[in-house]
């Protein structure tokens, strides 16, 4: 068939179209009115930006863009920037676009970089998120990092065992003896024993500041997080952790050290998060809490079907969005038992049956092989278990 000659234009100018949007996609916005360091760099470090953007999303490993001596601070702030651009609610994952705020000349061969993601609704702009980074010019090519060491180079050091604690004037020495007692009993279960390197922070404002995380939505009105991020050779925390009885959450802390030790991509979450609910309770509360809410469920649901709402994923407590989960504290109990019978390498093994799917069959092929649970006999067997049978 034969086009015709307005259609091959039309054909042509949809694809220059196309193709220009997906390269604005990929490509750093600059406004009209920011003012650029006269430098006859700035050209190659914008080009090298782009490069950097173009490969946040891939594995941190293969980013040639990182500045190698800051690759587990930079980890940790590319982990917050991991598809940003995506807007959950529309299903765009490019609509949010990155637009260059600032840009200055630091010291020879460093600049500090400034990066707002913007998306426009309904005429209106929508801010996601603001990143601050750090670009340095070695051997002529620019790398880029997190400002996290600039920013707490007058920061005192502490080393205990095999944690390092970074700190601005007074080391809370109860609580770091906390964390380490706490530390040494998930790495005695896990058989983990990879270097920490900790912050303290103020808050978690500070801890996301200082990162490079300088405003990010999902964050708006959160009092109390961590940043972290690993690396072949050391653990990093950012602790923006500032309420509670001690300045670290044990719940939060056994996801963190079952990652030095086993990959993300096999970690069954529901059997996790039951790991750490019965090793470090939830939401602040501890395992004797959570237990006793859950308890309180059991009582007022005698006639409960276990499977369909761990299928469903229903909740059994939701205090204002805190929630705790029916699947999390079933396989809390389940963890329990199978620790108690066959050690903690059973237990590694259901952790790591793989990520959940739809109908959870890698999940009950690996809890029927350690347990005898399986699908069919679920609510009898999970009813022992609920009832401390």
């Amino acid at each position: 068939m034969k086009l015709k000659q307005p259609a091959i234009i039309a054909f042509l100018c949809l694809f220059f179209f196309i193709s220009v949007t997906r390269a604005q996609n990929r490509s750093v916005i600059i406004p009209g009115n920011i003012k650029l360091p006269q430098d006859s760099v700035i050209n190659n470090l914008i080009t090298a930006l782009n490069g950097f953007l173009a490969q946040k999303d891939k594995p941190i490993k293969s980013n040639t863009a990182i500045l190698k001596d800051e690759f587990l601070e930079t980890s940790a702030l590319l982990d917050e920037m991991m598809g940003i651009e995506q807007n959950d609610a529309t299903k765009d994952a490019a609509f949010y676009k990155p637009y260059l705020i600032n840009l200055v000349k630091q010291d020879a061969g460093v600049y500090a970089v400034q990066l707002s993601y913007i998306g426009v609704a309904d005429g209106s702009p929508l801010l996601k998120a603001t990143f601050s980074l750090l670009a340095k010019k070695v051997d002529g090519v620019f790398y880029f990092y997190s400002p996290l060491k600039q920013n707490t180079k007058g920061w005192r050091t502490k080393k205990q065992g095999n944690i390092t604690f970074k700190f601005k004037d007074e080391l809370d020495v109860a609580d770091a003896k906390a964390f380490q007692q706490n530390v040494a009993l998930i790495d005695g279960r896990l058989n983990a024993n990879k270097p920490i390197l900790q912050y303290y922070c103020d808050s978690f404002l500070e801890a996301q500041h200082l990162l490079g995380v300088d405003y990010k939505a999902d964050y708006a009105g959160v009092v109390n997080n961590n940043l972290t991020a690993n690396s072949d050779e050391q653990s990093l925390i950012v602790n923006g952790w500032s309420s509670g009885q001690h300045r670290f959450d044990p719940h939060d802390l056994f996801h963190d050290r079952l990652r030095t030790v086993m990959s993300s991509e096999v970690i069954n979450r529901p059997v996790d998060e039951g790991c750490a609910y019965l090793y470090g309770g939830s939401w602040g509360k501890n395992w004797a809490e959570v237990s006793a809410l859950f308890n309180a469920y059991v009582n007022e649901n005698p006639n409960a079907d276990w499977l369909q709402l761990y299928l469903d994923g229903k909740n059994y407590q939701n205090d204002g969005g805190k929630i705790l989960k029916i699947s999390y504290m079933i396989n809390a109990l389940i963890v329990q038992k199978l620790e108690k019978e066959k050690g903690f390498g059973a237990v590694m093994e259901l952790l790591a049956c793989g990520k959940r799917e739809p109908g959870d069959a890698n999940y009950f092929k690996a809890l029927e092989k350690l347990t005898g649970i399986s699908k069919g006999n679920f609510n009898t067997e999970v009813g022992k278990l609920v009832h401390g049978n």
